[in-house]
């Protein structure tokens, strides 16, 4: 690790050049050979066209970006904190080093959203915050945390370090003082193929043209096929055949048209099998193969039709899973990629480095657990009040205190 981070941020946007805002994909124009350059190239190391192709998806397609933010939520949602490395919980210096943490984590401007952006890992493979970092004469602070989008990176030639992208193509080296790097893997592999979007990139690719299809076929439908029979001997380059050719057009837009004599429009029946089903058929298919994807599950997504209670509990824990897997792997990164520079710069090597935490616990069927404690007190099992009062959230009474039940019997 570098002694000491840089006092100015390096990873800026430029006008022009590799680090623009503006995106170069268009979502409208990929065809799927489009597509598989962008895939190959970010083999070769060359991110920017995977991650910008990436970035479209969920702004293109709804469902995908319903469950993904459905992904970032459950751990968004949680609270979390910071401890005391667990080994030396009770020793001064694991104290002394966490309210460190917690008081300089505190200033930061708009933490939960710089959490949520280190989620962006869980679709892409990978998400990157700069730490701009102050300093004075006693103390080192993170002053704000800036999301840097994934296709201003490349990644060398071991396939894993990434490098920011400059106009020269050889990319520029990252201090890991002044990046927080977090890396989410769906799968095995080199950082190019590691990100949970490449999987749906088929899926989207089906739904994407079904959907222009659809369309295409919606604006049509309805509107009768007509034949305009032309007189012998007249030749198709006249202005005669012209003539014809826009009366058959203007049957479609105004239901009027005039035509010479012996020439004839022929209205076909415009009833077609389906309306459109296939289509339907095909993004209902599709969606399903990214709600599995994503979720893990169909039946808490609504991609599913009927189904039992109990297969949509086991289905939840699916996703639960999820969640908690995601919570551990932002805690790991934030606790080594924050809380251990602030440590690290402010107290030295000595000190423990604290922990950051979420607080992952599955939320419980109260009613069922009800009904669980009403069964094991009918059976002689003494249970503590004080444990039942904490486990339903229900305050102790005071003596003398109105509560609520039946009286009790003379």
């Amino acid at each position: 690790m570098a002694v000491t981070p840089n006092t100015e941020t390096i990873a800026e946007p430029s006008a022009f050049g590799a680090r623009t805002v503006v995106g170069h994909v268009d979502i409208d124009t990929l065809t799927p050979r489009r597509i598989k350059r962008m895939l190959l190239a970010a083999e070769s190391g060359d991110l920017a066209a995977q991650a910008e192709l990436f970035e479209r998806m969920e702004e293109k397609d709804g469902e995908l970006d319903a469950h993904l933010r459905t992904r970032k939520a459950g751990v968004g949602r949680l609270r979390w904190q910071v401890q005391p490395a667990p080994h030396l919980r009770g020793s001064a210096q694991a104290q002394k080093a966490a309210e460190l943490c917690r008081e300089l984590i505190a200033g930061i401007p708009d933490l939960p959203e710089a959490v949520f952006d280190l989620l962006d890992a869980i679709p892409k493979g990978f998400s990157v915050l700069e730490i701009d970092w102050q300093t004075g004469a006693r103390r080192w602070s993170p002053h704000r945390l800036t999301w840097r989008p994934q296709r201003w990176f490349k990644a060398a030639d071991d396939g894993q370090t990434l490098l920011l992208r400059d106009d020269d193509g050889r990319g520029v080296e990252l201090n890991p003082l002044n990046f927080i790097i977090h890396r989410v893997r769906a799968r095995s592999g080199f950082c190019a193929r590691t990100g949970l979007l490449r999987s749906c990139v088929r899926a989207f690719v089906v739904r994407h043209f079904a959907w222009k299809d659809w369309m295409a076929f919606a604006e049509v439908y309805g509107m009768p096929p007509r034949i305009g029979w032309l007189r012998e001997e007249v030749p198709w380059d006249s202005e005669e055949a012209r003539e014809l050719w826009r009366a058959v057009q203007a049957l479609g837009m105004d239901a009027a048209a005039v035509v010479r004599e012996g020439n004839r429009i022929e209205v076909l029946d415009s009833r077609s099998a389906g309306e459109g089903a296939i289509f339907e058929r095909i993004l209902d298919r599709a969606g399903r193969e990214l709600t599995l994807a994503i979720l893990g599950q169909l039946l808490t997504s609504g991609g599913e039709k009927g189904g039992s209670y109990a297969l949509g509990q086991v289905h939840n824990q699916v996703r639960w899973d999820l969640i908690e897997a995601d919570a551990l792997a932002l805690a790991g990164t934030l606790t080594e990629q924050l809380l251990r520079p602030i440590v690290l710069l402010n107290l030295g090597g000595d000190h423990p480095v604290p922990r950051w935490r979420f607080d992952v616990e599955k939320p419980e069927d109260l009613s069922q657990l009800a009904t669980t404690v009403k069964t094991l007190t009918e059976s002689g099992l003494p249970i503590p009040l004080e444990w039942a009062y904490a486990k339903f959230g229900i305050p102790e009474p005071a003596e003398g205190e109105a509560v609520l039940g039946s009286p009790k019997q003379e």
